[in-house]
């Protein structure tokens, strides 16, 4: 092999060592954040709720505001992890550093389990918080029971999710 093909060769298995070591995703830049908290119930089963957030993409930051959209979920569990069924709401906000609001703001459920169902879903919004309510029916031998929840997110100020 000639010197210049052994340079190049060099070269390029080099930039592609750089790339590989150096190049950092962007989740790993904390673009991305997802925050959990476990509430236990009396009967073993456990309410998980998830905020999961994307921070803003350069498009939508300017000097003086920018844009955040997140969403919060409440998972009813059973005692072995299952999923029964979830509430969801998804917000967008903007934010300045001195004030925040939600412009727009959607809801979802599921009920994967066979004993349950949604029976009524409803989503509102006002100043800096969106709220999901829903209302899922437990089906068992003895009858149904329904169960009530909201799931409420906001942001603050400065872009801080809760």
């Amino acid at each position: 092999m000639n010197t210049v093909k052994k340079i190049t060769l060099i070269s390029l298995i080099t930039a592609f060592m750089c790339c590989t070591i150096f190049c950092v995703p962007t989740s790993a830049l904390l673009l991305n954040d997802e925050v959990t908290s476990i509430e236990y119930l009396d009967n073993g089963d456990r309410i998980e709720t998830v905020i999961s957030y994307k921070a803003p993409d350069k498009s939508s930051v300017t000097v003086n505001s920018s844009t955040k959209t997140a969403t919060k979920t409440k998972y009813y569990k059973n005692s072995n992890g299952a999923v029964l069924w979830s509430v969801s709401i998804k917000g967008t906000f903007s934010y300045n550093g001195s004030s925040s609001k939600c412009t727009s703001c959607s809801h979802s459920t599921t009920a994967p389990s066979y004993a349950w169902s949604i029976k009524s879903a409803s989503h509102s919004k006002s100043g800096n918080t969106a709220t999901a309510k829903a209302t899922a029916t437990q089906k068992a031998s003895t009858g149904t029971k329904d169960f009530s929840t909201s799931v409420t997110i906001k942001c603050s100020s400065n872009g801080t999710i809760s």
